[in-house]
C-alpha cells in the first residue's frame, strides 16, 4: 500500500532541510530565468509594416509570464511546508551518485553547437550533439547514433530551413570549400 501525501506543516516535519533547500533554489533559478526572459522579451524587433496583429512578443511573454507566476506560486507553497516527497520506485537506486562523467559529456555535446554550427553548419551539429549524448547515456553502437543523428539533422534542416524557410545554416564556413561550393 502507499502512503497518503502530506502536505502543509505536517509534510516539513519529515522533510529533511536539504530537500526543502534544494527546492526552493531550484524554484528561484526559474524564477530567475523567467524574469529575464520577461525582460528580454521586450526586445525582440519586430519588422515595419508587418500585417501580423499579435506580433512576436505575444507568444513569448505569454509563456514566460507564466512560467513566472508558476515558480513563484511554487516557491510559496515550499515556503508553507509543501514539499515534494522522494521517489519510491523499484528502478530509482536513491543511494546513486551524480555521474559527473555524463554530465560533463552532455554539456559539452551542448557546447558543440557554437563551435560546430558556424563551422561545419547545422546538419553537421546536430550529428555532433546527438551522438554524443547518446554516447554520454550509454547507446550501445555508436555507429547507430552517427546515423540517426546524421537523419535528424537532415530532416531538420529539411523541414525548418528549407520548408518554413528558418535560418539554418546548411553548411557553415568549412563545408563549402570542402564540399567545392
Amino acid at each position: 500500500m502507499t502512503e497518503p501525501l502530506t502536505t502543509g506543516a505536517l509534510a516539513s516535519v519529515g522533510a529533511p532541510g536539504s530537500r526543502r533547500v534544494g527546492e526552493l533554489v531550484f524554484l528561484g533559478v526559474i524564477a530567475v530565468f523567467s524574469a529575464v526572459a520577461l525582460v528580454m522579451t521586450g526586445f525582440i524587433r519586430e519588422p515595419m509594416g508587418s500585417s501580423n496583429i499579435l506580433g512576436a512578443r505575444v507568444v513569448p511573454y505569454a509563456v514566460t509570464g507564466l512560467m513566472l507566476l508558476a515558480s513563484l506560486g511554487a516557491i510559496i507553497a515550499v515556503l508553507r511546508g509543501d514539499v515534494g516527497q522522494p521517489d519510491e520506485a523499484e528502478d530509482i537506486d536513491t543511494e546513486a551518485r551524480t555521474s559527473w562523467k555524463t554530465v560533463l559529456m552532455l554539456v559539452v555535446s551542448f557546447a558543440s553547437l557554437m563551435l560546430v554550427i558556424p563551422l561545419l553548419g547545422w546538419p553537421a551539429a546536430v550529428v555532433v550533439l546527438f551522438t554524443g549524448a547518446a554516447l554520454a547515456l550509454g547507446a550501445a553502437r555508436w555507429w547507430m547514433a552517427l546515423i540517426i543523428g546524421a537523419a535528424l539533422g537532415i530532416l531538420t534542416q529539411l523541414l525548418f530551413g528549407t520548408l518554413l524557410g528558418l535560418s539554418l545554416p546548411p553548411f557553415g564556413t568549412v563545408l563549402p570549400g570542402v564540399l567545392g561550393g
